[in-house]
């Protein structure tokens, strides 16, 4: 669908570490309103991944 935004690849940081993200928003036709929006924090990414996802260091 385009009105779904469902990446398959997705993190969010904390001052130190990054987390994983998975989420999923639902918009109307004209992208004004989100009908739907889910998300869950995964596990810690480990620092030796970070490079390998493009995520900048934090340290």
């Amino acid at each position: 669908m385009g009105n779904v935004l469902n990446p398959p690849v997705a993190a969010f940081s904390t001052a130190t570490t990054w987390y994983r993200l998975s989420f999923r928003c639902e918009v109307d036709a004209d992208a004004t309103r989100v009908l739907s929006f889910n998300f869950r924090v995964g596990a810690e990414i480990p620092p030796g991944e970070w490079a390998g996802l493009k995520l900048p260091s934090l340290r």
